[in-house]
């Protein structure tokens, strides 16, 4: 078989109709294989899964088999452990455990012999977070210590092999809920409540940990449901997490966040989407990096968007507002592969317990299947069919492979490429709040493809989605799409697409965090590994502040000024307290060195940089630096000679696209620097350095970086 092989890259323009008429750019690379720490082949284990268990009863086998086989999706996430059947057979009190081990043993060996003995057993899988209602699991005056033993028995006991959950979560959301009447009967202090539950976490964690039969289970927490971790001058992170990481993390295998747009339980009705899920996430690993010198792992145990204004009935266009969240968040967290156990989109099953006269006979919002027949009871529903929600299982199905290099210039276009054999997949999302006009340019190896299947997915407030899955024999020119929308291409070649080199990416921390705002700030990230084949590299800069104070500081890198742009994933958090989120800085990869030191300074004061983490990405291969970001053409751009042996050289551009004109040395350091005046068409530069060697031409503008190699002789 004749086999492709893809030197360059593949651009996929697009153009966005806003205010400035800014050019968006993503560049997709299908022959360099990109890895995220040493994770490349996309593990769908992780990600597309239903908040429900395998042994739902509920859902038929022809129902289980098309979910796992055709949309080729997981499980799950249940409630009910250790502490619910405790309380089941002390007749609904909390706190009283079986103590005798041979009676435990006995009441396992019945409990595996019952769900062995279940229709749904061959369907059985250890892919499940095991969780409680905290009411049902904590009291201030309980034992921790026999609450912890007895959970380990359970999970010991009450399970084969097979069958044993991954991961225990012992209460889901518990904080939110520390000063529920269940708790404030005996402590009224929410805040030592909540340091009480942690304690309870650290307690079964460790009983876990010095339980051999329990090493394949993972202790998870604490689910927080409401991590605005900004609040109070930061004093949320304080009083929650970094609580709960100081009081229960080393005895933790993961640390489990609920990520929503919307209120979920409580709190202002706050978009997670884009940089704030980020800021947060990063927040997490810097301080875990920070206590145990490496990053524990994350567990997003539920994941998605809290619908209002819908009203209290079930509808199709409410139920399906979620999946704009759901694919935004996903977004992030597929570029978190390496710390991640597992993660569950709040997509349930039938939810049957809410189809009651209460509830005017009305589905649960969340679910992926329902009657057909809406607001009637159960008994009456003869048939169930899909919501609208199964539309994200449907946009991801094929969706498989080892990641390939891809990057936006506009960071409200996220982003993620994968390669399977003659298969390359582009997904694309928009987070931005206006539609974006798409350009799909030519890319080398086009007349390899043998067609095109394009799924997308269109959601209103107003009006039922329109999710569409066409296949065409060309490549298409031009795409639109929507706010909120994601679109998934899958291109087919006349061969397997061969990986010509890889880029290893790779995060490094600094233990300083939570920084006040005030003066020059200093970061410093040591050891790290840049190669000799040159890559890429950013700053992630994660702040919180008012929304009145500056979002762009003057930043150095080791001495170096970078450009610190003036947008970032997802929206201005206007209805929020606060601003909170990731601001992503890129970095010439020639600024780095071994031990670098990161400074930044705002022109105002107050908030503070909670996280910076320095993440590059090496090349196995050297990559020729010929065009960067923005295309020459199109830029008018011509460079001329690019090997100077009469020490000047010219640079003809289209007027007011680049600000500034550096000349770097293959060591990064920054030769000449040159502020290019507006109208400046063209540059001449009479005094080019007498050191002989590469260097590289950076022009930059506020929405365009081009480079180019040139040679001195």
């Amino acid at each position: 078989m004749n086999r492709i092989f893809i030197f360059c890259a593949f651009l996929i323009l697009l153009v966005c109709s806003t205010s400035i008429n800014a050019q968006n750019k993503v560049t997709v690379v299908p022959s360099i294989q990109r890895y995220i720490g040493d994770v490349s082949e996309l593990d769908r284990t992780k990600f597309f899964n239903m908040h429900a268990t395998w042994g739902e009863g509920e859902i038929t086998d022809d129902e289980y088999e098309f979910y796992t086989e055709e949309l080729n999706a997981g499980f799950g996430r249940g409630f009910w452990g250790p502490f619910s059947v405790a309380k089941s057979k002390a007749k609904g009190v909390v706190g009283v455990y079986p103590e005798d081990e041979a009676s435990i043993i006995s009441q396992g060996n019945g409990q595996k012999n019952y769900t062995q003995s279940l229709s749904t057993w061959w369907r059985h899988s250890n892919r499940q977070i095991v969780t409680e209602h905290p009411g049902n699991v904590v009291r201030w005056s309980i034992d921790k210590e026999k609450a912890a033993t007895w959970s380990a028995q359970y999970f010991k006991h009450f399970f084969t092999n097979e069958d044993r959950p991954l991961w225990f979560e012992p209460m889901n959301e518990p904080f939110v809920h520390a000063g529920d009447a269940d708790f404030s009967a005996e402590q009224p202090d929410d805040q030592k409540m909540r340091e009480r539950m942690a304690e309870w976490f650290g307690a079964i964690g460790k009983k876990f940990d010095e339980t051999p039969e329990l090493e394949n289970v993972n202790v998870i927490g604490y689910s927080s449901a409401w991590p605005s971790v900004e609040l109070w001058d930061f004093e949320h992170w304080n009083t929650r997490m970094k609580m709960f990481m100081d009081v229960a993390g080393d005895h933790m295998d993961a640390f489990a966040t609920h990520l929503y747009d919307g209120i979920n339980v409580t709190g202002a009705d706050s978009k997670r989407s884009g940089s704030n899920s980020e800021a947060i996430l990063d927040l997490i690993e810097t301080y875990s990096y920070t206590k145990w010198g490496a990053v524990k792992p994350h567990a997003i145990s539920e994941f998605g968007g809290i619908e209002k204004g819908f009203g209290d009935d079930y509808s199709d266009i409410r139920s399906v507002q979620s999946i704009k969240s759901i694919n935004h968040i996903l977004f992030n967290l597929l570029d978190r592969e390496n710390n991640l156990l597992i993660a569950i989109p709040f997509i349930g099953s039938k939810a049957t317990w809410h189809i009651t006269e209460a509830n005017n006979y009305q589905p649960y919002g969340s679910v992926l299947w329902r009657p057909k027949e809406l607001g009637v009871p159960l008994s009456a529903s003869t048939e169930w069919i899909f919501t609208p929600r199964v539309h994200f299982f449907e946009l991801w199905q094929e969706v498989k492979g080892k990641r390939v290099q891809i990057s936006a210039n506009n960071p409200d276009i996220q982003t993620q490429a994968f390669v399977d054999k003659d298969k390359l997949y582009v997904a694309l999302s928009n987070l931005d709040e206006n539609s974006l006009v798409v350009d799909l340019d030519q890319f080398e190896g086009q007349e390899e493809v043998t067609s095109v299947r394009i799924k997308s997915l269109k959601i209103w407030d107003d009006k039922n989605p329109e999710y569409k899955d066409n296949t065409q024999s060309t490549s298409p020119s031009q795409l639109t799409l929507i706010p909120d929308e994601t679109v998934v291409l899958e291109y087919t070649f006349g061969s397997t697409v061969e990986f010509t080199n890889s880029l290893k990416n790779k995060k490094y921390y600094t233990s300083q965090h939570l920084q006040t705002i005030s003066g020059s700030l200093k970061f410093n990230f040591n050891d790290v590994e840049i190669g000799s084949n040159g890559g890429t590299a950013n700053l992630r800069m994660s702040i919180g502040r008012k929304h009145s104070k500056s979002k762009k500081p003057i930043v150095y890198v080791n001495g170096n000024q970078v450009e610190v742009p003036n947008n970032w994933a997802g929206g201005d958090q206007a209805n929020r307290d606060d601003f909170f989120g990731m601001i992503s800085i890129p970095v010439p990869f020639e600024y780095l060195k071994e031990e670098n030191e990161v400074s930044i300074q705002f022109s105002d004061s107050e908030g503070r940089v909670s996280s910076v983490v320095l993440e590059i990405g090496v090349y196995e291969k050297a990559v020729a630096v010929a065009v960067g970001i923005v295309d020459a053409e199109e830029y008018g751009i011509s460079i001329y000679p690019t090997l100077i042996d009469e020490g000047w050289m010219k640079v003809i551009m289209k007027e007011n696209s680049f600000d500034k004109y550096e000349l770097v040395g293959i060591n990064g350091n920054v030769v000449k620097s040159e502020t290019i005046s507006r109208g400046l068409s063209e540059l001449y530069i009479s005094d080019m350095p007498s050191t002989k060697g590469i260097y590289i031409v950076r022009l930059t503008g506020e929405n365009a970086v081009y480079t180019q190699k040139i040679v001195v002789n």
